[in-house]
């Protein structure tokens, strides 16, 4: 069968990666069926669909999300060990499922799920959601939110953070919404919530949303607005004007939501329907396929032009299939006989920038090397590159 064939390359990668993985002989759980209701059209007034996942394949598209992987708390000390394993997360019945589950995996007592979109897709601006049912108990802690594309160059809080939906178990009638930046994080984060009918968000699916403009963020349950965010209203940096990937994850206990106790019931199930990002029609950038770049090609020449000897870096920046990308902001450095120059331009309709030395007199070696590749849409897939530096001897 596909899925046990699946089954034993996941537990095998998993063995590898944490050395100790115990064997589980507990079978995966019967989630609750989702809503019999038709999943909605995604046509939606003054918005244009850039990226979708419907969740009505066999399995998980890899080609659209990736998975945190392990069991160290995640900075907010809670209780389970993430796995890829189709006991935690999987496609059945056409909506996404991700179990929690209590059992000894990896020195943890429970077991989840949390995917992304980093390194694949990230957008700048637009209205995201996802159509989800929740589950609940003491300690259980859903999430759907967004994480600053650039957390790797910038670190949290700096990169940003957006959580469009955040559930805790003791809670049972209430999701926040909430931002994370530079002097107003964790504890300290800007959020509100809305309080809905008793059972209603364990019992029905909903839809989540935020509307995220270049000055303004809002909140939506079910398109009833219930909070939202500028500039004026954020006790420090805006930083929400550069591209965020997606995260949907399950925890189980932390500092926040508190720890499971006997009242708490598992497995524990959130259901997904569909996740889906729109974007106004002037200014959807159609990052389906195009979300991680990275450096196709580099190389160094000699510039006499003005009579002056100076070295000459060219860069093409590539899409995940190889094609040159327009307007991604490349960032490097000079190193060697110089380490002045130009340090960034914006890549041409080729997909390419040229970047200049200043002056050089002396014989030697020189050396560019690009650090960043940053811009709409875009998520810096260094490993891809075919190399990031080049030299040249004068």
């Amino acid at each position: 069968m596909k899925l046990t064939r699946l089954l034993f390359v996941i537990l095998i990668s998993t063995a590898l990666f944490f050395a100790c993985a115990p064997q589980l002989d507990s079978p995966v759980a019967e989630s609750p069926m989702p809503s019999p209701s038709p999943t909605p059209e995604w046509e939606l007034p003054g918005w244009t669909l850039v990226w979708q996942d419907e969740f009505d394949g066999p399995e998980i598209d890899r080609a659209k999300w990736t998975f945190d992987i392990g069991g160290h708390g995640w900075g907010n000390n809670e209780w389970q060990a993430y796995t890829e394993r189709p006991e935690n997360v999987r496609i059945e019945d056409g909506a996404l499922v991700i179990e929690a589950r209590e059992e000894q995996f990896v020195r943890r007592n429970y077991t989840s799920a949390r995917m992304k979109t980093q390194g694949l897709h990230a957008w700048t601006y637009g209205r995201i959601e996802a159509r989800m049912k929740l589950p609940y108990g003491n300690g259980i802690w859903p999430a759907f939110w967004m994480l600053g594309a650039n957390i790797q160059q910038t670190p949290w809080p700096a990169s940003g953070e957006i959580d469009i939906m955040e559930y805790i178990g003791r809670d049972a009638n209430r999701v926040y919404g909430t931002v994370h930046g530079p002097g107003y994080s964790g504890g300290g984060g800007v959020g509100h919530f809305i309080n809905m009918p008793a059972g209603t968000l364990n019992e029905e699916f909903h839809v989540y949303a935020v509307e995220w403009e270049e000055n303004e963020i809002r909140w939506y349950v079910d398109d009833e607005q219930f909070f939202k965010v500028t500039p004026e209203t954020l006790p420090g940096r805006w930083v929400y004007d550069h591209p965020f990937f997606i995260l949907i994850n399950l925890a189980v206990g932390g500092n926040w939501p508190g720890y499971p106790d006997e009242s708490t019931v598992f497995p524990q199930f959130l259901l997904v329907d569909y996740v889906r990002v729109y974007q106004r029609p002037d200014g959807a950038t159609g990052s389906v396929g195009g979300g991680p770049v990275h450096v196709g090609d580099i190389f160094l020449e000699a510039d006499e032009s003005d009579g002056e000897w100076r070295a000459a870096v060219i860069v093409t920046v590539h899409d995940a299939e190889g094609n040159p990308v327009e307007g991604v902001t490349v960032t490097g450095g000079w190193v060697g006989l110089t380490n002045r120059g130009e340090s960034t331009a914006k890549t041409d309709a080729q997909g390419v920038v040229r970047l200049l030395s200043f002056p050089v007199e002396r014989s030697g070696e020189i050396t560019f090397c690009v650090t960043n590749l940053s811009g709409p849409n875009a998520t810096y897939d260094k490993p891809a590159n075919i190399r990031n530096c080049a030299k040249l001897e004068k």
